[in-house]
Protein backbone atom coordinates (compact mmCIF):
# COMPACT_ATOMS: atom_id res chain seq x y z
CA UNK A 1 0.00 0.00 0.00
CA UNK A 2 1.06 3.74 -1.18
CA UNK A 3 2.33 5.11 2.06
CA UNK A 4 0.49 9.06 2.08
CA UNK A 5 3.43 11.57 3.66
CA UNK A 6 0.65 13.44 4.43
CA UNK A 7 -1.71 10.97 5.45
CA UNK A 8 -2.60 13.05 8.51
CA UNK A 9 -4.51 15.71 6.49
CA UNK A 10 -6.20 12.85 4.69
CA UNK A 11 -7.13 11.73 8.32
CA UNK A 12 -8.60 15.35 9.22
CA UNK A 13 -12.40 14.13 9.62
CA UNK A 14 -11.83 11.65 11.47
CA UNK A 15 -11.44 12.82 15.18
CA UNK A 16 -14.79 14.60 16.07
CA UNK A 17 -18.08 13.43 14.77
CA UNK A 18 -19.07 17.59 14.22
CA UNK A 19 -17.13 16.65 10.84
CA UNK A 20 -17.24 12.90 10.83
CA UNK A 21 -20.81 11.85 8.89
CA UNK A 22 -18.52 9.38 6.35
CA UNK A 23 -16.24 11.73 4.46
CA UNK A 24 -16.24 9.64 1.61
CA UNK A 25 -19.44 10.80 0.14
CA UNK A 26 -17.64 13.31 -1.62
CA UNK A 27 -14.43 11.03 -2.94
CA UNK A 28 -13.52 13.17 -5.40
CA UNK A 29 -13.08 16.45 -4.15
CA UNK A 30 -11.52 14.79 -1.02
CA UNK A 31 -9.35 12.72 -3.56
CA UNK A 32 -8.43 15.51 -5.57
CA UNK A 33 -7.64 18.12 -2.79
CA UNK A 34 -5.07 15.31 -1.21
CA UNK A 35 -3.40 14.82 -4.29
CA UNK A 36 -2.79 18.48 -4.86
CA UNK A 37 -1.20 18.89 -1.58
CA UNK A 38 0.66 15.84 -1.09
CA UNK A 39 1.09 14.53 -4.62
CA UNK A 40 -0.09 10.97 -3.30
CA UNK A 41 -3.07 8.85 -3.49
CA UNK A 42 -5.86 9.16 -1.28
CA UNK A 43 -8.13 5.86 -2.31
CA UNK A 44 -5.01 3.29 -1.33
CA UNK A 45 -5.42 4.33 2.25
CA UNK A 46 -9.28 4.55 2.30
CA UNK A 47 -9.81 1.35 4.07
CA UNK A 48 -7.47 2.03 6.73
CA UNK A 49 -8.60 5.93 7.13
CA UNK A 50 -12.64 4.34 7.52
CA UNK A 51 -11.19 1.54 9.87
CA UNK A 52 -9.32 4.34 12.41
CA UNK A 53 -12.78 6.78 11.87
CA UNK A 54 -15.28 3.41 12.72
CA UNK A 55 -13.28 2.16 15.99
CA UNK A 56 -13.38 5.64 17.21
CA UNK A 57 -16.99 6.59 16.49
CA UNK A 58 -17.61 2.88 17.89
CA UNK A 59 -15.78 3.96 21.33
CA UNK A 60 -17.12 6.99 21.62
CA UNK A 61 -20.65 5.17 21.46
CA UNK A 62 -19.59 3.12 24.02
CA UNK A 63 -18.62 5.44 26.51
CA UNK A 64 -21.95 7.45 25.98
CA UNK A 65 -23.86 4.62 26.61
CA UNK A 66 -21.71 3.79 29.60
CA UNK A 67 -22.73 6.84 30.90
CA UNK A 68 -25.97 6.56 30.60
CA UNK A 69 -25.97 3.28 32.26
CA UNK A 70 -24.57 4.45 35.33
CA UNK A 71 -26.87 7.75 35.41
CA UNK A 72 -29.77 5.38 35.97
CA UNK A 73 -27.72 2.39 37.92
CA UNK A 74 -26.90 5.90 40.06
CA UNK A 75 -30.56 6.87 40.25
CA UNK A 76 -32.09 3.85 41.18
CA UNK A 77 -29.33 2.94 44.39
CA UNK A 78 -30.51 6.78 45.19
CA UNK A 79 -34.06 6.09 45.58
CA UNK A 80 -34.13 2.93 46.70
CA UNK A 81 -31.34 2.47 49.32
CA UNK A 82 -31.50 6.55 50.11
CA UNK A 83 -28.89 8.66 51.35
CA UNK A 84 -27.68 6.49 53.94
CA UNK A 85 -27.04 3.48 51.89
CA UNK A 86 -26.39 5.02 48.88
CA UNK A 87 -22.74 6.27 51.12
CA UNK A 88 -22.15 2.70 52.15
CA UNK A 89 -22.53 1.25 48.70
CA UNK A 90 -20.48 3.61 47.24
CA UNK A 91 -17.76 3.42 49.93
CA UNK A 92 -17.84 -0.53 50.03
CA UNK A 93 -16.64 0.00 46.64
CA UNK A 94 -14.17 2.47 47.19
CA UNK A 95 -11.45 0.25 48.61
CA UNK A 96 -11.17 -2.17 45.50
CA UNK A 97 -11.41 0.71 42.91
CA UNK A 98 -8.73 2.43 45.29
CA UNK A 99 -6.20 -0.52 45.51
CA UNK A 100 -6.65 -1.76 41.45
CA UNK A 101 -5.96 1.87 40.68
CA UNK A 102 -3.00 1.93 42.96
CA UNK A 103 -1.43 -1.70 42.23
CA UNK A 104 -2.26 -2.30 38.54
CA UNK A 105 1.93 -1.46 37.88
CA UNK A 106 0.47 -0.24 34.56
CA UNK A 107 0.53 -3.77 33.09
CA UNK A 108 -2.90 -2.45 31.11
CA UNK A 109 -0.31 0.29 29.08
CA UNK A 110 2.00 -2.10 28.68
CA UNK A 111 0.09 -4.67 27.22
CA UNK A 112 -0.99 -2.07 24.80
CA UNK A 113 2.45 -0.93 23.66
CA UNK A 114 4.01 -4.17 23.15
CA UNK A 115 0.87 -5.94 21.95
CA UNK A 116 0.64 -3.13 19.53
CA UNK A 117 4.37 -3.23 18.32
CA UNK A 118 4.01 -7.13 17.84
CA UNK A 119 6.75 -7.22 20.82
CA UNK A 120 4.94 -9.81 22.36
CA UNK A 121 2.30 -12.73 21.07
CA UNK A 122 -0.65 -12.62 23.08
CA UNK A 123 -0.75 -16.04 24.65
CA UNK A 124 2.31 -15.00 26.04
CA UNK A 125 1.01 -11.97 26.98
CA UNK A 126 -2.00 -13.18 28.56
CA UNK A 127 -0.09 -15.75 30.83
CA UNK A 128 2.17 -12.99 31.92
CA UNK A 129 -0.54 -10.96 32.70
CA UNK A 130 -2.09 -14.00 34.69
CA UNK A 131 0.69 -14.57 36.75
CA UNK A 132 1.13 -10.47 37.45
CA UNK A 133 -2.38 -10.94 39.04
CA UNK A 134 -1.50 -13.67 40.96
CA UNK A 135 0.84 -11.64 42.42
CA UNK A 136 -1.18 -8.46 43.20
CA UNK A 137 -3.72 -9.94 43.88
CA UNK A 138 -2.80 -11.40 46.85
CA UNK A 139 -0.90 -8.38 47.79
CA UNK A 140 -3.85 -6.15 47.45
CA UNK A 141 -6.05 -8.58 49.71
CA UNK A 142 -3.35 -8.63 52.39
CA UNK A 143 -3.39 -4.67 52.26
CA UNK A 144 -6.69 -4.19 51.89
CA UNK A 145 -7.16 -6.52 55.20
CA UNK A 146 -4.59 -4.53 57.05
CA UNK A 147 -6.37 -1.37 56.23
CA UNK A 148 -9.99 -3.21 57.58
CA UNK A 149 -8.44 -4.59 60.91
CA UNK A 150 -6.06 -1.98 61.86
CA UNK A 151 -8.06 1.31 60.58
CA UNK A 152 -10.77 0.51 59.27
CA UNK A 153 -12.78 2.82 61.62
CA UNK A 154 -11.19 5.45 60.48
CA UNK A 155 -11.11 5.49 57.16
CA UNK A 156 -14.32 4.17 56.47
CA UNK A 157 -15.90 5.11 59.85
CA UNK A 158 -20.08 3.96 60.24
CA UNK A 159 -19.34 1.34 57.22
CA UNK A 160 -19.69 -2.09 58.49
CA UNK A 161 -16.58 -4.80 58.06
CA UNK A 162 -18.76 -7.16 55.85
CA UNK A 163 -19.19 -4.67 53.13
CA UNK A 164 -15.61 -3.73 53.01
CA UNK A 165 -14.42 -7.60 53.00
CA UNK A 166 -16.99 -8.30 50.00
CA UNK A 167 -15.28 -4.71 48.39
CA UNK A 168 -12.11 -6.68 49.12
CA UNK A 169 -13.20 -9.75 47.29
CA UNK A 170 -14.30 -7.87 44.09
CA UNK A 171 -10.65 -6.09 43.78
CA UNK A 172 -9.31 -9.45 41.72
CA UNK A 173 -12.23 -8.92 39.26
CA UNK A 174 -12.03 -5.65 39.02
CA UNK A 175 -7.81 -6.22 38.04
CA UNK A 176 -8.07 -8.90 35.62
CA UNK A 177 -10.46 -7.30 33.76
CA UNK A 178 -8.54 -3.84 33.06
CA UNK A 179 -5.55 -6.08 32.63
CA UNK A 180 -6.78 -8.47 30.11
CA UNK A 181 -9.19 -5.90 28.22
CA UNK A 182 -6.02 -3.46 27.68
CA UNK A 183 -4.66 -7.13 25.67
CA UNK A 184 -7.84 -6.62 23.02
CA UNK A 185 -6.76 -2.86 22.89
CA UNK A 186 -3.41 -3.60 21.99
CA UNK A 187 -4.49 -5.71 19.24
CA UNK A 188 -6.95 -3.06 17.98
CA UNK A 189 -9.92 -5.04 17.88
CA UNK A 190 -12.50 -2.84 19.34
CA UNK A 191 -15.34 -4.38 18.21
CA UNK A 192 -14.56 -7.32 21.41
CA UNK A 193 -13.01 -4.24 23.09
CA UNK A 194 -15.69 -1.60 23.23
CA UNK A 195 -18.71 -5.15 23.25
CA UNK A 196 -16.96 -6.37 26.86
CA UNK A 197 -16.46 -3.01 28.39
CA UNK A 198 -20.52 -2.70 28.83
CA UNK A 199 -20.85 -6.05 29.74
CA UNK A 200 -20.30 -5.37 33.27
CA UNK A 201 -22.82 -1.66 33.44
CA UNK A 202 -25.54 -3.82 31.83
CA UNK A 203 -25.10 -6.60 33.94
CA UNK A 204 -25.00 -4.74 36.68
CA UNK A 205 -28.16 -2.13 35.65
CA UNK A 206 -30.07 -5.77 35.33
CA UNK A 207 -29.03 -7.23 39.14
CA UNK A 208 -30.02 -3.80 40.59
CA UNK A 209 -33.08 -3.97 39.44
CA UNK A 210 -33.66 -7.35 40.72
CA UNK A 211 -31.85 -7.76 43.94
CA UNK A 212 -31.77 -4.14 44.87
CA UNK A 213 -35.22 -3.39 44.04
CA UNK A 214 -36.79 -6.50 43.37
CA UNK A 215 -35.68 -8.09 46.29
CA UNK A 216 -34.87 -5.24 47.91
CA UNK A 217 -31.38 -6.68 49.35
CA UNK A 218 -30.37 -3.09 50.30
CA UNK A 219 -26.92 -2.81 50.26
CA UNK A 220 -25.59 -6.45 50.16
CA UNK A 221 -27.75 -7.07 47.43
CA UNK A 222 -26.15 -3.59 45.26
CA UNK A 223 -22.58 -5.06 46.14
CA UNK A 224 -23.54 -8.11 44.85
CA UNK A 225 -24.41 -7.11 41.83
CA UNK A 226 -21.50 -4.63 41.26
CA UNK A 227 -19.45 -8.31 41.72
CA UNK A 228 -21.43 -10.03 39.26
CA UNK A 229 -21.41 -7.92 37.11
CA UNK A 230 -17.75 -8.10 36.85
CA UNK A 231 -17.73 -11.31 37.08
CA UNK A 232 -19.53 -11.90 33.76
CA UNK A 233 -17.96 -9.02 31.98
CA UNK A 234 -14.72 -10.92 32.94
CA UNK A 235 -15.50 -14.12 31.75
CA UNK A 236 -16.87 -12.82 28.53
CA UNK A 237 -13.49 -10.76 28.12
CA UNK A 238 -11.13 -13.91 28.96
CA UNK A 239 -13.22 -15.75 25.84
CA UNK A 240 -12.78 -12.88 23.74
CA UNK A 241 -9.22 -12.59 24.43
CA UNK A 242 -8.58 -16.12 23.67
CA UNK A 243 -9.56 -15.55 20.09
CA UNK A 244 -6.27 -13.81 19.33
CA UNK A 245 -4.08 -16.44 20.94
CA UNK A 246 -4.17 -18.57 17.83
CA UNK A 247 -1.52 -15.54 16.48
CA UNK A 248 1.23 -17.04 14.50
CA UNK A 249 3.22 -14.30 16.10
CA UNK A 250 5.91 -15.00 17.91
CA UNK A 251 7.61 -12.43 20.79
CA UNK A 252 8.76 -12.47 24.12
CA UNK A 253 8.42 -15.50 26.52
CA UNK A 254 6.51 -15.14 29.49
CA UNK A 255 9.15 -14.44 31.84
CA UNK A 256 10.66 -11.60 29.68
CA UNK A 257 7.38 -10.17 28.61
CA UNK A 258 6.65 -9.86 32.35
CA UNK A 259 9.89 -7.70 33.26
CA UNK A 260 9.31 -6.08 30.01
CA UNK A 261 5.71 -4.93 30.88
CA UNK A 262 6.63 -3.83 34.87
CA UNK A 263 9.58 -1.76 33.17
CA UNK A 264 7.49 0.17 31.12
CA UNK A 265 4.41 -0.29 32.87
CA UNK A 266 5.51 1.76 36.07
CA UNK A 267 6.40 4.57 34.54
CA UNK A 268 2.74 4.70 33.11
CA UNK A 269 1.45 3.54 36.23
CA UNK A 270 3.02 6.40 38.25
CA UNK A 271 2.23 9.13 35.28
CA UNK A 272 -1.38 7.98 35.74
CA UNK A 273 -1.35 7.93 39.60
CA UNK A 274 0.06 11.35 39.84
CA UNK A 275 -2.46 12.93 36.88
CA UNK A 276 -5.05 10.99 39.33
CA UNK A 277 -3.48 13.27 41.82
CA UNK A 278 -3.82 16.35 39.61
CA UNK A 279 -7.30 15.78 38.64
CA UNK A 280 -8.94 15.92 42.07
CA UNK A 281 -5.89 17.64 44.27
CA UNK A 282 -8.63 21.33 43.69
CA UNK A 283 -11.67 19.50 45.35
CA UNK A 284 -9.35 18.38 48.75
CA UNK A 285 -7.91 21.62 48.33
CA UNK A 286 -11.40 23.73 47.73
CA UNK A 287 -12.64 21.57 51.10
CA UNK A 288 -9.61 22.61 52.99
CA UNK A 289 -10.08 26.42 52.64
CA UNK A 290 -13.44 26.50 52.28
CA UNK A 291 -16.56 24.66 52.98
CA UNK A 292 -18.31 21.50 51.79
CA UNK A 293 -21.13 23.30 50.20
CA UNK A 294 -18.13 25.17 47.82
CA UNK A 295 -17.04 21.68 47.09
CA UNK A 296 -20.18 20.44 45.80
CA UNK A 297 -20.74 23.36 43.82
CA UNK A 298 -17.29 23.23 42.16
CA UNK A 299 -17.71 19.45 41.58
CA UNK A 300 -20.42 20.46 39.24
CA UNK A 301 -18.42 22.52 36.85
CA UNK A 302 -15.94 19.62 37.15
CA UNK A 303 -17.96 17.40 35.95
CA UNK A 304 -19.84 18.84 33.21
CA UNK A 305 -16.29 20.58 32.04
CA UNK A 306 -14.82 16.81 32.10
CA UNK A 307 -17.64 15.75 29.69
CA UNK A 308 -15.70 17.40 26.92
CA UNK A 309 -12.90 15.14 27.25
CA UNK A 310 -15.24 12.56 25.60
CA UNK A 311 -13.63 12.80 22.79
CA UNK A 312 -10.30 13.07 23.02
CA UNK A 313 -10.36 9.57 25.46
CA UNK A 314 -11.97 7.80 22.93
CA UNK A 315 -9.37 8.83 20.22
CA UNK A 316 -6.42 8.31 22.63
CA UNK A 317 -8.00 4.22 23.22
CA UNK A 318 -7.57 3.74 19.22
CA UNK A 319 -4.65 5.96 19.12
CA UNK A 320 -2.32 4.44 21.16
CA UNK A 321 -2.01 1.06 19.88
CA UNK A 322 -1.79 2.11 16.59
CA UNK A 323 0.70 4.42 16.62
CA UNK A 324 2.80 1.79 18.69
CA UNK A 325 1.92 -0.41 15.50
CA UNK A 326 3.54 2.44 12.88
CA UNK A 327 6.72 2.53 15.36
CA UNK A 328 8.83 1.71 11.69
CA UNK A 329 7.19 4.22 9.90
CA UNK A 330 8.72 7.26 11.27
CA UNK A 331 6.86 9.84 8.68
CA UNK A 332 3.17 8.16 9.31
CA UNK A 333 3.26 8.25 12.78
CA UNK A 334 4.12 11.98 12.90
CA UNK A 335 1.62 12.92 10.25
CA UNK A 336 -1.05 10.91 12.20
CA UNK A 337 -0.50 12.49 16.05
CA UNK A 338 0.00 16.12 14.56
CA UNK A 339 -3.99 16.00 12.71
CA UNK A 340 -5.26 13.75 15.61
CA UNK A 341 -3.91 16.49 17.95
CA UNK A 342 -5.39 19.53 15.97
CA UNK A 343 -8.66 18.07 14.82
CA UNK A 344 -9.85 16.93 18.83
CA UNK A 345 -8.31 20.30 20.19
CA UNK A 346 -10.62 22.14 17.55
CA UNK A 347 -13.50 20.23 18.39
CA UNK A 348 -13.02 20.45 22.07
CA UNK A 349 -12.12 23.94 21.63
CA UNK A 350 -15.33 24.92 19.79
CA UNK A 351 -17.52 22.50 22.48
CA UNK A 352 -15.59 24.67 25.11
CA UNK A 353 -17.35 27.70 23.08
CA UNK A 354 -21.03 26.58 23.11
CA UNK A 355 -20.71 25.39 26.80
CA UNK A 356 -19.69 29.23 27.74
CA UNK A 357 -22.70 30.29 25.42
CA UNK A 358 -24.93 28.50 27.76
CA UNK A 359 -23.41 27.74 30.91
CA UNK A 360 -25.72 29.66 33.33
CA UNK A 361 -28.81 28.57 32.13
CA UNK A 362 -27.51 24.86 31.65
CA UNK A 363 -26.45 24.99 34.68
CA UNK A 364 -29.50 26.29 36.61
CA UNK A 365 -31.35 23.37 34.43
CA UNK A 366 -29.80 20.45 35.10
CA UNK A 367 -28.99 21.07 39.20
CA UNK A 368 -31.01 24.19 40.32
CA UNK A 369 -30.42 27.59 40.63
CA UNK A 370 -28.22 26.58 43.99
CA UNK A 371 -25.61 25.72 41.92
CA UNK A 372 -25.57 28.53 39.77
CA UNK A 373 -21.53 30.25 41.19
CA UNK A 374 -20.31 27.25 39.51
CA UNK A 375 -20.62 29.18 36.21
CA UNK A 376 -17.33 31.03 36.60
CA UNK A 377 -15.57 28.32 37.86
CA UNK A 378 -16.73 26.15 34.74
CA UNK A 379 -15.82 29.08 33.00
CA UNK A 380 -12.61 29.15 34.27
CA UNK A 381 -11.97 25.49 33.59
CA UNK A 382 -12.71 25.05 29.80
CA UNK A 383 -9.52 26.46 28.67
CA UNK A 384 -7.36 23.98 30.84
CA UNK A 385 -9.71 21.42 29.36
CA UNK A 386 -8.98 22.35 25.42
CA UNK A 387 -5.62 22.52 26.40
CA UNK A 388 -6.07 18.94 28.22
CA UNK A 389 -7.45 17.06 25.37
CA UNK A 390 -4.14 18.66 23.29
CA UNK A 391 -2.20 17.02 25.93
CA UNK A 392 -4.01 13.40 25.93
CA UNK A 393 -2.76 13.47 22.41
CA UNK A 394 0.62 13.81 22.77
CA UNK A 395 0.88 11.81 25.70
CA UNK A 396 0.47 9.05 23.43
CA UNK A 397 2.87 9.69 21.12
CA UNK A 398 5.31 9.68 23.63
CA UNK A 399 3.88 6.55 25.07
CA UNK A 400 4.15 4.88 21.67
CA UNK A 401 7.74 6.00 21.32
CA UNK A 402 8.80 3.76 24.41
CA UNK A 403 9.13 6.78 26.50
CA UNK A 404 6.55 6.78 29.54
CA UNK A 405 9.17 8.35 31.91
CA UNK A 406 8.76 11.38 30.22
CA UNK A 407 5.08 11.79 30.84
CA UNK A 408 6.34 10.92 34.55
CA UNK A 409 8.37 14.26 34.56
CA UNK A 410 5.99 16.27 33.04
CA UNK A 411 3.35 15.21 35.64
CA UNK A 412 5.63 15.40 38.58
CA UNK A 413 6.15 18.86 37.64
CA UNK A 414 2.65 19.88 36.77
CA UNK A 415 1.16 18.00 40.01
CA UNK A 416 3.58 20.29 41.87
CA UNK A 417 2.49 23.48 40.67
CA UNK A 418 -1.33 22.88 40.53
CA UNK A 419 -1.00 22.08 44.42
CA UNK A 420 0.76 25.18 44.63
CA UNK A 421 -1.11 27.48 42.27
CA UNK A 422 -4.54 25.82 44.33
CA UNK A 423 -2.78 27.05 47.70
CA UNK A 424 -2.29 30.72 47.02
CA UNK A 425 -5.13 31.29 44.16
CA UNK A 426 -7.92 29.56 46.60
CA UNK A 427 -8.19 31.86 49.36
CA UNK A 428 -7.68 34.58 47.01
CA UNK A 429 -10.71 33.97 44.26
CA UNK A 430 -12.62 30.96 46.29
CA UNK A 431 -13.57 28.20 43.75
CA UNK A 432 -12.74 30.44 40.48
CA UNK A 433 -9.50 30.04 41.83
CA UNK A 434 -9.19 26.40 41.74
CA UNK A 435 -10.55 26.47 38.31
CA UNK A 436 -7.95 28.82 37.20
CA UNK A 437 -5.18 27.13 39.10
CA UNK A 438 -5.95 23.87 37.19
CA UNK A 439 -5.61 25.63 33.64
CA UNK A 440 -2.56 27.25 34.51
CA UNK A 441 -0.98 23.50 35.00
CA UNK A 442 -3.31 22.51 32.13
CA UNK A 443 -1.43 24.94 30.41
CA UNK A 444 2.05 23.84 31.45
CA UNK A 445 1.22 20.04 30.86
CA UNK A 446 0.46 21.19 27.49
CA UNK A 447 3.55 23.30 26.41
CA UNK A 448 5.62 20.60 28.07
CA UNK A 449 4.03 18.26 26.08
CA UNK A 450 4.21 20.16 22.79
CA UNK A 451 8.02 20.62 23.24
CA UNK A 452 8.51 17.15 23.96
CA UNK A 453 6.59 16.19 20.90
CA UNK A 454 8.55 17.98 18.59
CA UNK A 455 12.43 17.24 19.91
CA UNK A 456 11.04 13.40 19.38
CA UNK A 457 9.01 13.80 16.41
CA UNK A 458 10.60 16.38 14.43
CA UNK A 459 8.04 18.27 13.80
CA UNK A 460 7.15 22.10 14.48
CA UNK A 461 5.34 23.25 17.21
CA UNK A 462 1.99 24.59 15.78
CA UNK A 463 1.50 21.72 13.55
CA UNK A 464 -0.76 19.93 16.26
CA UNK A 465 -2.26 22.76 17.23
CA UNK A 466 -3.00 25.52 13.82
CA UNK A 467 -4.70 24.08 10.82
CA UNK A 468 -3.01 24.11 7.35
CA UNK A 469 -4.43 24.46 3.52
CA UNK A 470 -5.51 20.75 3.67
CA UNK A 471 -7.80 21.17 6.54
CA UNK A 472 -9.17 24.38 5.56
CA UNK A 473 -10.01 23.14 2.01
CA UNK A 474 -11.96 20.03 3.35
CA UNK A 475 -13.72 22.70 5.58
CA UNK A 476 -14.79 24.68 2.79
CA UNK A 477 -15.92 21.60 0.65
CA UNK A 478 -17.83 20.50 3.75
CA UNK A 479 -20.00 23.98 4.36
CA UNK A 480 -20.46 24.04 0.71
CA UNK A 481 -22.16 20.91 0.50
CA UNK A 482 -23.82 21.46 3.42
CA UNK A 483 -24.88 24.72 1.94
CA UNK A 484 -26.19 22.84 -1.36
CA UNK A 485 -28.04 20.26 0.73
CA UNK A 486 -30.16 23.02 2.34
CA UNK A 487 -30.67 25.54 -0.29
Amino acid sequence: MTVLPDLGHALSSVSSQVFTKRFFIYPKVLHTVVVENTGYDFEDNKTMLTRFERNVTGTLARQLLVILLGLVSGIILARVLGPEGNGLYTLSILLPTVLSTFLNLGAAPANVYFIGRGTVDVRNALFANLWLWLILSALGIMVGAIIIWSRGDVFFPGVPRPLLWGGVAVFPLVLLQAFLISILQGKQDFRRFNTVSIIAPCVMLVLFLALVWGLSMGVPGALLAYGLGYLVALVLTIRAVWVHCQSDIRGLSQRLYAKQCIGYGWKAHLSNILAFVNYRADIFLINFFLTPALTGIYVIAVQIAERLWLLSQAVSTVLLPRLSELYQDEKKRNHLTQVIARWVFLATFFAAVSIVLVAKPLIVLLFGSKYINATGALIWLLPGIVLGSLSRILSNDIAARGKPELNMYVAFFVVSVNIIANIILIPMMGINGAALATTIAYLLNAVAKLYLYTRLSGNMWWQPLLLDKTDIALILQRVKAVHRSIF
